[in-house]
This record gives C-alpha cells, sequence and structure tokens, in this order.
C-alpha cells in the first residue's frame, strides 16, 4: 500500500521531491492530459443515521449500513481503474474506500478535504437551535460574509480557501483516473469550485451518502457528468 500524508495546506507546494515524477505535471503536459474525477462523500456512520452534528472533530468509522454502501460502491466500480485514491485524513473517508486502497492503488491523505469544523455544535443532536444558527451561517455565506461560522466552528472563507488549493493541486496530478472520497460540505464547496459557481450554490448540490459526483477535466476545465449518483446502491 503507498500512503503519502500530506499533513497540511502549507506542505503541499511538495517540498518532498519524491512526489515530483510520481504526481505532478509540467505545464506543457497539464494542456494535454484529460482525467476523469470521481468525488464520493463516505458512507453512513452513527452520526448520520442519529441526525447529530458531525464535523472535523467527529472521527469515527462507518455503520453496518455505511459498510454495505461502500462494498456496493467498490463493486460497481472496482473495474474503472482508479490510478489513485485521495481521502481526508479521517476515518469515515478511508473506510469508504478502503477495499481500492488494498488493491493497492496509490492512496493520498489530504487534510484539505476534510470535512468542515461545526464548532460547538458538534456531536450534538440537530434541534431547532443547531438548525437556526446553520440556516443563519447559510444567510451569511450567501450576502457575501465568508468570514462568518458557526460559534467555535470554521468559516466559509477558510473552507473555500482550502479547497482552492486542492483543485489547483487537483489539476496537476499525473492520473488519468482519480477516486476521492470527501466530506458533505467539503464535497458541496468542492463540486461548487470545480464548477466556478458562486457559494451560494452549494445548496442545490445534494450529498447522499456514497452518493458520486463525476467530473471530466480538460485542461483547466470541468464539466459535471454525473450528480450524487447513487445507482451503485440499487443493486
Amino acid at each position: 500500500m503507498n500512503n503519502f500524508y500530506i499533513p497540511d495546506v502549507s506542505s503541499l507546494i511538495l517540498s518532498d521531491s519524491r512526489f515530483i515524477p510520481i504526481v505532478l505535471m509540467n505545464g506543457s503536459n497539464l494542456l494535454n492530459l484529460e482525467k476523469k474525477i470521481y468525488i464520493i462523500r463516505h458512507g453512513e456512520t452513527e452520526y448520520n443515521k442519529r441526525k447529530m452534528m458531525q464535523g472535523r472533530s467527529i472521527n469515527i468509522g462507518l455503520n453496518d449500513k455505511g459498510k454495505k454502501q461502500a462494498a456496493s460502491f467498490y463493486k460497481s466500480y472496482q473495474n474503472t481503474g482508479f490510478e489513485v485514491v485521495i481521502t481526508s485524513d479521517l476515518i469515515r473517508s478511508q473506510e469508504t474506500v478502503l477495499n481500492f486502497i488494498d488493491d493497492n492503488i496509490p492512496h493520498i491523505i489530504d487534510k484539505r478535504i476534510s470535512e468542515i469544523s461545526w464548532g460547538k455544535s458538534e456531536g450534538k443532536p440537530i434541534n431547532d437551535e443547531i438548525l437556526n444558527a446553520y440556516e443563519l451561517m447559510l444567510k451569511e455565506w450567501a450576502n457575501g460574509n465568508l468570514e462568518y461560522s458557526i460559534e467555535g466552528g470554521e468559516s466559509g472563507k477558510s473552507l473555500m480557501n482550502r479547497i482552492d488549493s486542492f483543485i489547483k493541486y487537483l489539476k496537476t496530478l499525473n492520473y488519468k483516473t482519480i477516486l476521492i472520497c470527501t466530506h458533505g460540505r467539503a464535497m458541496r464547496m468542492l463540486v461548487t469550485r470545480l464548477q466556478n459557481l458562486p457559494i451560494v450554490d452549494m445548496e442545490t448540490f445534494e450529498h447522499s451518502n456514497t452518493g458520486l459526483y463525476l467530473f471530466e477535466q480538460k485542461k483547466s476545465n470541468f464539466k459535471m457528468l454525473k450528480n450524487n449518483n447513487t445507482e451503485h446502491l440499487l443493486g
């Protein structure tokens, strides 16, 4: 198993030379390589099932349903020919694509696609107070106040900046078929920013457990081919 651990955003302008011939492309090659990028949300956890706030500080694995969802995704996509798997540093992200990692596909762990921090709301049941705070946050973001966050949590600007940094890195990867497993809010930001859409459009993108977004990259442009696809869960 080949694991490349990227501890934080600053380290990723790849100071370790071992990355360069493996994953990076020079400018001329970047313009010629077409990619397929498969982005999924992790499988279900007990926090999802119990409708509890599950952010970056909640690091738990999948429940039985989540493991079945992961197995179904693997069954449907095991022959896709993924050349690299990228996950966050959280267990639920890595467990969802563990079968691919066990197939000795190179695995990159990148904290920039970790879930947003929900601050003092993390680990609590979703109630009216939390929902009101969440709706206020979305309203502030829609009005352009990306510095706003739920109390003690991560701001929209912080999330956007790390996702933008990840996308810049993604464009340089010398792989044609990439699998990414991330989290609900991080996925919404990623899908939005890949298409250069306004931040307010995040709320139009659903994020089912193991729901798939498929993108085609040509040069520096991304085209969405599948939107929260869950056909693998039907069989």
